[in-house]
């Protein structure tokens, strides 16, 4: 309770942060006129773009900054290696995905849950080797998508791993495959073949089952579960639970999804 009270303050500095920069921004377009804006991804780290601001967004980053930075410093967990993410699968988004079905099964209950699907476009970043901060949690899950369960048909969730096949696998928990030539060669949920006709119940993010990143499949659900938590939450409550026995946070590739392509493996 307390760690969930500690992340709604840092959530709601935050929102306070990006909305009174949202307000600044929008009256200087109105009071300048039309103006063509040029987006640009950039780190979370104000300190290279602070010099470039103007006076007003400099106020709001000396505002708040000091009270963000105290809370974003915090330690939650540690690595033993630094942690990236890459297709198709890696440390990071093999963790990020255990994470999402392990938390999953704690809120819905074990035998609720048989499989996890992330995207691998929702890791923004790495997690550096040594202490983990609350900084690079929110860097790498920086978006409120929040945990759903998904209740599918066996069909679909063979259509589903098709259409990943032929397009491009995501970060995936409770499963087994191989992926020959476009095609799925083998696919074990829990060490068993899918039975078409059985329902599945995945857990997964809400940007997926809104058929983010073409994953339309997920439309052909018998139900849903929005459980309200975020998966930088997830991340938080898995993360922390290692560091609070004293244990690394898991970092490991297991073969869970090989893909080959000709004569090449991965």
């Amino acid at each position: 309770m307390e760690r969930a009270l500690e992340m709604d303050e840092i959530q709601k500095l935050m929102r306070k942060y990006i909305l009174t920069a949202i307000c600044l921004v929008g009256l200087g377009l109105t009071v300048l006129g039309a103006q063509t804006i040029k987006a640009q991804r950039v780190w979370m780290d104000t300190t290279e773009y602070s010099h470039k601001a103007s006076e007003s967004i400099v106020n709001i980053i000396n505002t708040y900054s000091p009270q963000l930075h105290v809370k974003m410093n915090k330690v939650v967990g540690y690595t033993t290696q630094t942690m990236y993410s890459y297709a198709p699968e890696s440390p990071l988004s093999n963790m990020a995905a255990d994470a999402l079905l392990a938390i999953a099964k704690r809120h819905y209950g074990t035998d609720k849950v048989d499989f996890a699907l992330t995207n691998f476009g929702g890791i923004r970043t790495f997690f550096p080797k040594g202490d983990l901060t609350l900084y690079y949690v929110y860097a790498a899950f920086p978006f409120e998508n929040a945990l759903v369960l998904v209740s599918l048909k066996g069909e679909h969730v063979l259509e589903l791993f098709e259409h990943m096949a032929l397009s491009r696998v995501e970060a995936l928990a409770g499963v087994q495959l191989v992926i020959e030539e476009g095609k799925v060669k083998e696919l074990l949920i829990n060490g068993h073949p899918v039975d078409e006709k059985r329902t599945y119940h995945i857990a997964t993010i809400d940007f997926l089952l809104g058929g983010g990143d073409r994953m339309t499949v997920l439309s052909k659900n018998t139900g849903t579960d929005y459980s309200g938590i975020t998966l930088r939450d997830v991340m938080l409550q898995y993360i922390t639970a290692f560091y609070e026995k004293g244990e690394p946070i898991p970092a490991k590739t297991d073969k869970r999804v090989v893909v080959i392509q000709k004569d090449n493996a991965s």
